[in-house]
């Protein structure tokens, strides 16, 4: 994106007000299967980690699976999901939960990877 001024200044980490990486985790009762969520984890005296939360076979559950550090170059990206779709058992993820203060809102990732550009300002000579 060299050149490109985005829409949402905060991308991918935010788009507008809404949060796409998390610091808490989301009430599992708000998990619908094909929904998923990003959040950054503490990982013992190491840095932390980027895990991928979503509902778990049994719809009761969480399940947490951490993100390798090799991956999150392109973990914003529709190959990305549909790679960790292929390697995993159940429902496909497609919804990604993203949080305001006061609201969570269920975005197809698709809409999430693609972000918006506004016009590069010409400069005058």
């Amino acid at each position: 994106y060299c050149g490109l001024l985005f829409r949402h200044e905060g991308w991918p980490l935010c788009i507008h007000e809404k949060i796409v990486v998390q610091l808490a985790s989301i009430d599992w009762r708000i998990l619908k299967p094909g929904d998923f969520y990003l959040q950054v984890v503490p990982y013992l005296k190491k840095s932390p980690r980027i895990v991928l939360k979503c509902l778990a076979r049994d719809r009761h559950n969480v399940e947490e699976v951490v993100i390798p550090e090799v991956s999150y170059t392109s973990i914003f990206t529709l190959e990305w999901l549909s790679t960790f779709n292929g390697e995993r058992m159940g429902i496909a993820l497609e919804n990604c939960l993203l949080t305001t203060d006061d609201k969570i809102f269920r975005i197809p990732w698709d809409k999430v990877v693609n972000p918006e550009f506004i016009n590069k300002p010409k400069i005058i000579e």
